[in-house]
């Protein structure tokens, strides 16, 4: 296998710290919504109309965000291990995201706990000994928080490295790609809904396992290979231009719309948990309708930011330089925002709407400082 050169693609760039800035989004509307797990939730509960506003938009993003983050990192994975091999390829994973996580588990999650929420200091216990209990007691195992994401895709590039060890060959890189059809897209999309309905018979949607929502795996599972597959076969620079727009505004639009409208219905007829999973029309019709989104998303997003915003400035460039720092060390962040803003008597939506912009403008800055300290630059 010939080692392909480093070729930067600014626009895949662009789209991963877009898409943590969503993941800050998501934390902050779990804050004031009632709606998905986080480390704080506001006890004002949002009026009817505030509620369905932060469905639609939690559900849209819950849709693709995670499942598009493995597929962007899937992308620059078999390139990687061409220039690196076996070993230096692990190695590097292990460290890129590995040592994030350990920091995450062992100073951020724990942190959070002793400074801001005082979980042991309420019986009695100095951060000392609290933080012993947290080690002894393996409470550990539960502090990831957002860097599952970390963990689950070292795993991945485990799984893949073990792949190119057994195989030897793989295909090279296209020289003349073509794009999958349109159906075909969509057809992925009704695989991994069909595959998520099944899923979710067991673990349905608010499951957790030590942080993980098995609900939502089988889309990171078919997405992380395609993003391997798109980059051997160059199915991204192929996608069709004239899909972009309309595709996306497909999904931009459709997507709350439609979960509103699901949300609405199985109000009068159902409960949550005929959504969560179970053999119901209405986790059937959820299950499909995430997936179908996830692609139109991921299609229009893709051709749409590689036809526009293939691009990096001083303001770009220091988004991207400082968006992984700022998906590690958000969570303490948007925490301590929303604990301060406790006072404010503000509608849910402007709490949350002040809690995201003041959460990412904190945490880039934060993000920026902590990574001119050497040893942390080097894993942020």
């Amino acid at each position: 296998m010939t080692a392909q050169p480093a070729k930067r693609v600014d626009y895949i760039d662009n789209l991963r710290w877009i898409m943590i800035i969503a993941v800050v989004g998501m934390h902050a509307a779990c804050s004031y919504s009632a709606v998905g797990g986080w480390y704080w939730h506001s006890a004002t509960k949002p009026d009817v109309i505030s509620q369905l506003v932060f469905i639609a938009f939690q559900a849209s993003l819950q849709a693709f965000f995670m499942g598009f983050l493995f597929f962007l990192a899937g992308y620059f994975v078999p390139t990687a291990y061409d220039r690196k091999g076996f070993a230096r390829f692990l190695r590097d994973r292990a460290f890129r995201l590995g040592l994030p996580t350990l920091f995450y588990v062992f100073v951020v999650h724990i942190g959070m706990g002793l400074f801001l929420f005082d979980w042991y200091g309420k019986s009695g216990l100095s951060p000392a000994e609290g933080y012993w209990r947290y080690l002894t007691e393996l409470r550990w195992l539960d502090g990831a928080g957002p860097m599952w994401f970390a963990a689950v895709l070292l795993i991945f590039c485990a799984l893949y490295a073990v792949f190119r060890l057994i195989a030897r060959r793989v295909p090279e890189l296209s020289a003349n790609p073509t794009a999958p059809a349109f159906a075909t897209i969509l057809g992925v999309g009704v695989a991994i809904g069909a595959a998520t309905f099944l899923v979710r018979q067991v673990v349905p949607v608010g499951s957790f396992w030590h942080g993980l929502q098995f609900c939502f795996f089988p889309q990171y599972i078919v997405l992380f290979p395609l993003g391997i597959v798109a980059r051997r076969r160059g199915w991204i620079e192929a996608l069709p231009a004239r899909w972009g727009k309309p595709v996306l505004a497909t999904a931009v639009i459709g997507a709350p719309l439609s979960i509103a409208a699901l949300t609405v219905l199985n109000t009068g007829h159902g409960s949550f948990a005929d959504i969560a999973g179970g053999m119901t029309t209405a986790a059937a019709v959820y299950a499909f309708w995430e997936q179908i989104f996830c692609v139109l998303f991921c299609v229009g997003l893709l051709i749409v930011f590689r036809d526009g915003f293939n691009i990096r400035n001083r303001l770009i460039g220091f988004l991207s330089d400082n968006g992984f720092a700022v998906y590690v060390i958000h969570p303490p962040v948007l925490v301590a925002i929303t604990l301060a803003m406790r006072p404010l008597n503000w509608p849910a939506l402007a709490m949350f709407a002040l809690a995201w912009t003041a959460a990412l403008v904190a945490s880039f800055a934060a993000g920026a400082l902590l990574r001119q300290i050497p040893g942390l630059r080097r894993i942020l």
